[in-house]
């Protein structure tokens, strides 16, 4: 079932990254510069693009399996592609830094480019605490209830 399929999972200037290259040292004395941290941003958005196109490629493909002209091969090689950019992806972003930074959407994905102010950071963060918060007081709720029925079917019921 292997297929041997080779991609192209990370530009040329991937050479960024200390862990796919030996000449990055060389060619680059300083991986903390901003100006190599903007190109691994850079790098990094890239690849998200590509991590979409394959993931839509591949979902395609498994939607339309039973269409005529579908090829499970390809959506086969499609989902392995996937799996080995991602890996990569993640090594990528271990390595590099950038995985600790949110990734906001390129004007080339669709969406707007506005980079998130504190304010709207914090807002969002509130909501999502006090949504969390509470979610864990109905579950706290409905187990004190479930509770209460146990306890109250236990004395109820005769002792032998």
């Amino acid at each position: 079932m292997g297929l041997a399929y080779s991609i192209s999972t990370l530009p040329s200037n991937y050479a960024l990254a200390p862990f796919l290259s030996q000449e990055s040292s060389t060619s680059i004395t300083d991986q903390n510069s901003p100006e190599v941290f903007k190109q691994n941003v850079q790098i990094a958005l890239d690849q998200v693009a590509r991590i979409h196109e394959l993931a839509r490629s591949g979902l395609s493909g498994l939607q339309n399996a039973y269409q005529a002209g579908n090829s499970p091969a390809q959506t086969e090689a499609d989902l392995i592609a996937l799996d080995q950019v991602l890996h990569t992806f993640a090594d990528f972003l271990k390595t590099t830094g950038v995985g600790a930074y949110p990734l906001l959407p390129s004007d080339a994905q669709g969406a707007a480019s506005d980079p998130l102010t504190e304010q709207h950071l914090i807002a969002q963060m509130n909501y999502e605490v006090q949504f969390l918060y509470e979610k864990l007081k109905r579950i706290q709720e409905s187990s004190g209830v479930v509770a209460q029925h146990l306890s109250m079917l236990d004395t109820t019921r005769p002792k032998p």
